[in-house]
């Protein structure tokens, strides 16, 4: 085909299109031909789901995960004593218990998360220990002769947000098609879903972890869908205005662009239509309202807004059936985890926050029948510092994190949880710990559960295979 071929499919493939009303189509291309080759001829038809809770401006792993034994224990301290509240008593510590055997290490939780220590007790949710972006494995020798290819532009929000989301080829802020978006591109291509307008999901905006190729991803909110303005209520207060508008957005238009456009919008005033019906209301009717959490500083009940916007996602779950989706993928955010300074109270209040809401959350997925078929995991930025700056971290690179799901091995930790203190064998300087567990393993253990094969998880995370004749984690049962 010529490359100036101005068939529709060729435009959809070399030119950008616009976001309107929560949709967003990437227009880059890594070998979507090649996906669908390797389709699985077995059909997926039970329901899962993934939901991504993605922890925006890099979560203190050090201080969420806590080594407990003496050894540990006393070097955590020590690095943390000269920020206020950052070094925590022990006594205030929230005990786990791996069913693993750690080496004699014994591990506690941050006070916050009562939530998530209830999940892990009950076998839950996991934990993933030092987990961050690479290209293949690293040892601080390789880093310091660079003998070792490293993610693009370490440290950086935009960049390392962009490498946990996207992966293909660590491109940092090069990326346009996340992993996310990736898998949903593999489901269109075999046919899983009947109504792929609803397969990617996100109630933050638009997601770089939900971009495709050929698949796109649906902006809601609390309230529901979005609507474009004008087409549900009066224009201006003038419904002559609106008849105007519908009139203009059902034209038939003969630019290329503007027919495009218009695609877009149809599709977007479908999708809310249909939605809106779908999903299920918010309180006694429905989804039940979430718990407000205990704010840990005020000692007061505050709203939830990540609990919120879980709620959003179990009332669509609820709907699937009439959605016509077997497979769907979910992205959801925290803010504000940035904490150069402050971090006692805010990042206090955030772990609450999150605790309380993914502990919200799997109970209605049990009460809903799908407590096995939903799978809730967080993803950041990158790590923080061991060491304080007065009152709070700098940025750091690995972390650990949370899986949680009836699907999950719970009450336990995969990958390596680093020896604590300076000069150790994982601390680059200053405790930025070098990810021993890459984001491509974490994810590809996801994407298997999800129905992917071998084949098409290494078509869509290329480093997957530099990490080992089977790099997956064995956290999903």
């Amino acid at each position: 085909m010529c490359k100036f071929d101005h068939s529709r499919r060729s435009f959809l493939r070399t030119a950008s299109l616009a976001s309107m009303s929560g949709f967003y189509a990437s227009p880059f291309i890594i070998g979507l031909n090649s996906l669908a080759a390797m389709a699985q001829s077995t059909s997926l038809t039970d329901y899962r789901a993934l939901v991504c809770v993605f922890l925006q401006g890099g979560n203190d792993g050090h201080g969420t995960v806590i080594a407990t034994d003496p050894t540990s224990f006393s070097a955590f301290t020590q690095a943390r004593s000269g920020a206020p509240g950052l070094a925590y008593p022990l006594a205030d510590l929230l005990p786990i218990l791996p069913r693993t055997s750690q080496g004699g290490r014994t591990f506690a939780l941050n006070p916050a998360l009562v939530g998530l220590q209830n999940l892990f007790n009950a076998g839950r949710a996991a934990v993933v220990a030092n987990t961050g972006t690479l290209i293949a494995p690293a040892t601080k020798t390789q880093i310091q002769s660079n003998s070792v290819p490293l993610p693009a532009s370490l440290f950086s929000h935009f960049d390392q947000t962009a490498a946990w989301q996207a992966i293909a080829s660590n491109g940092g802020s090069s990326e346009h098609v996340g992993w996310g978006g990736s898998v949903a591109d593999v489901l269109e291509s075999m046919k899983v879903n009947s109504n792929s307008m609803f397969t990617c999901i996100s109630t933050a905006g638009i997601a770089l972890f939900l971009s495709g190729e050929q698949s796109y991803q649906l902006n809601v909110t609390s309230a529901g869908p979005i609507p474009i303005y004008g087409t549900s209520n009066p224009l201006f207060g003038n419904s002559a205005g609106s008849s105007a508008l519908q009139s203009i957005l059902s034209a038939d238009e003969t630019n290329l662009f503007a027919k495009e456009y218009e695609v877009v919008v149809q599709r977007s005033i479908q999708a809310q239509q249909t939605l809106a019906t779908a999903m299920a209301a918010a309180g006694p009717t429905g989804v039940p309202d979430p718990p407000q959490y205990l704010d840990p500083v005020t000692n007061k009940l505050a709203n939830n807004d990540l609990a919120v916007s879980l709620q959003t996602v179990a009332r669509i779950i609820s709907g699937r059936a009439s959605l016509g989706v077997n497979r769907q993928i979910f992205y959801v955010q925290l803010g504000s985890f940035d904490t150069h300074d402050g971090q006692a109270v805010q990042h206090a209040r955030l772990l609450s926050q999150l605790g309380s809401a993914l502990e919200y959350f799997d109970t209605q997925m049990v009460a809903m029948g799908v407590g096995n078929q939903v799978t809730a995991f967080t993803a950041s930025d990158f790590g923080r510092t061991l060491t304080s700056n007065s009152d709070g971290t700098d940025h750091g690179w690995g972390s650990h994190h949370f899986v949680v799901g009836g699907s999950v091995a719970g009450q336990d930790m995969y990958g390596t949880y680093p020896v604590v203190g300076a000069n150790q064998a994982d601390d680059l300087g200053a405790g930025r710990l070098i990810p021993t567990t890459s984001v491509d393993q974490y994810a590809g253990t996801l994407a298997r559960w999800f129905g992917l094969s071998d084949g098409q998880i290494k078509t869509i995370f290329p480093n997957f295979a530099n990490f080992g004749s089977s790099p997956y984690l064995g956290f999903m049962g």
